[in-house]
């Protein structure tokens, strides 16, 4: 099986929450920022739009008995850009894409624990290709940002955006 990759996901391994996450599995879930959680069970994933908001997430992981990373490589958590691939060396997950519902216009960025077959994936529940971030990703380097982008609101952990020059609103979900 897979999980679903989306933006900026934490990729956390199943077996580390339920051995060291403090106050195991219930607590891992209670404590979740967003409802993008998706698991198969060996892999658990977290998505972000936001790099702080992953950061948050990862020292809240480690705050709570997991291990990020030693020695540049991933122990029990590894982040994964959608568009860049996986952030540290991880010998215990891959990435990749696979066409979402058989459909080779739908493809999808994915990540399974090594060594698996891919042959289900799973998302977040109410997940769907028409109106994702796999179907509309659009990568803007904070760096880069338009000036004509200005913050409107927060809406339920959404941050709202109108770009000022055409009217258009964009959309941050925020941890």
């Amino acid at each position: 099986m897979a999980v679903l990759i989306e933006a900026l996901s934490v990729v956390i391994r199943c077996e580390a929450i339920v051995k060291k996450y403090s106050g195991g599995v219930n607590a891992f879930m209670a404590a979740l920022p967003n409802e993008t959680l998706c698991s198969d069970g060996e892999l658990a994933c977290v998505n972000f739009m936001v790099p702080k908001d992953v950061q948050a997430y990862v020292e809240n992981l480690i705050s709570n008995g997991l291990t990020f990373k030693q020695s540049d490589k991933a122990i029990d958590i590894v982040v994964v850009d959608q568009m860049r691939g996986m952030t540290t060396d991880c010998d215990w997950a891959e990435i990749g894409e696979s066409d979402w519902n058989s459909n080779p216009n739908h493809t999808i960025a994915v990540c399974c624990a090594r060594p698996t077959k891919v042959d289900r994936i799973v998302v977040p529940e109410g997940w769907e290709y028409e109106g994702s971030l796999s179907a509309n990703c659009k990568y803007v380097d904070g760096k880069q940002v338009p000036e004509s982008l200005k913050f409107v609101r927060n809406e339920n952990g959404v941050d709202v955006l109108v770009d000022e020059k055409t009217g258009q609103e964009f959309y941050v979900r925020r941890g």
